[in-house]
């Protein structure tokens, strides 16, 4: 394993930023190169929780010749807003999975996605793992826009229950995955469920799924048991289920679980006199893919999202 420093930034008031990457050099010139890309945002515990472990598997846990292409893991970006629990970048509340490809004589952030940008570029492979944006519980899943360039058939080799294939919003333009697909490599979006207590089996599903990926895309030879065979989802098959009431959210079903039309899958409570106010109810056959997870719901808030049926 090498140690690499990616960049340093001076500060005035601190310790510097440094943002390393380690890189194991595969044994086949031949092979296909791989690069993880951890937490970006301060709040993303999961994220920088997988890939530092992944870390600790390549340099630890697996032979060193059964690594066959390159891999390089940068397990944390965002560390300033890592060590005060905030989401953003702390200094302009910008986030930084909106400044790629980056530039080199711009502000702050877009220097530090081009600097990353720059040690990522090239490989075959790219894995940006990612914690959810809004307040649900979800299935640790593979994101893909519709942007002309994604790897849809690749997607499915880390075996995750489902794949969601998503719409290309202009805003995505200056994601790490499009610009990443944008320069000819394999690029996927893990999301990680938005808790931040390290769940080990959540944490184990995502480093599997990653391993299986490698294995079967020959940066790796890895065995990992089989797991799911990847549903595509897309925004019309995908189903929102809102609260009609304001109150105590109490889920029934959890994600991942089979629901059909007209179950119970949640109740909301009055708060102050705590009967049932309002029953949420599932609106087809399907699964549930996300799940608010606040004991306060809002009316009009989206309770369970669910992946219905084709």
């Amino acid at each position: 394993m090498k140690k690499i420093e990616i960049l340093r930034i001076e500060s005035l008031s601190r310790a510097p930023l440094v943002i390393e990457g380690f890189f194991f050099k595969g044994t086949d010139p031949k092979a296909p190169s791989l690069a993880i890309v951890g937490a970006m945002d301060g709040d993303a515990i999961l994220p920088l929780y997988c890939a530092s472990s992944m870390v600790d598997f390549f340099k630890n846990q697996i032979d060193k010749e059964k690594i066959k292409g390159d891999i390089l893991i940068i397990p944390s970006i965002n560390h300033y807003a890592l060590n005060i629990n905030e989401r953003f970048w702390p200094l302009d509340k910008t986030d930084l999975n909106m400044m790629f490809p980056g530039y080199d004589q711009g502000e702050t952030t877009q220097r530090i996605a081009q600097k990353v940008f720059s040690a990522i570029q090239g490989y075959t492979y790219g894995i940006n793992l990612e914690r959810r944006r809004d307040p649900s519980n979800c299935l640790p899943h593979v994101k893909l826009f519709k942007s002309g360039y994604e790897d849809l058939e690749g997607a499915k080799r880390f075996g995750f229950k489902v794949v969601h294939h998503s719409e290309l919003r202009s805003i995505d333009t200056v994601t790490l995955q499009y610009n990443w697909q944008l320069w000819e490599t394999k690029a996927y979006s893990i999301v990680c469920p938005i808790d931040n207590l390290v769940d080990s089996n959540i944490s184990n599903q995502i480093n599997q799924a990653m391993l299986r990926f490698m294995d079967r895309s020959g940066v790796i030879d890895y065995k990992v048991f089989n797991a799911y065979e990847s549903s595509v989802i897309t925004k019309s098959n995908l189903k929102i289920v809102k609260a009609k009431k304001s109150g105590i959210f109490i889920p029934k079903e959890i994600v991942g679980n089979y629901v059909t039309k007209g179950q119970v899958i949640g109740q909301i409570i009055d708060s102050l006199q705590g009967n049932v106010i309002n029953e949420v109810i599932a609106s087809c056959d399907g699964m549930i893919t996300c799940c608010f997870n606040n004991a306060l719901i809002l009316e009009n808030a989206v309770a369970f999202r669910i992946a219905k049926l084709r």
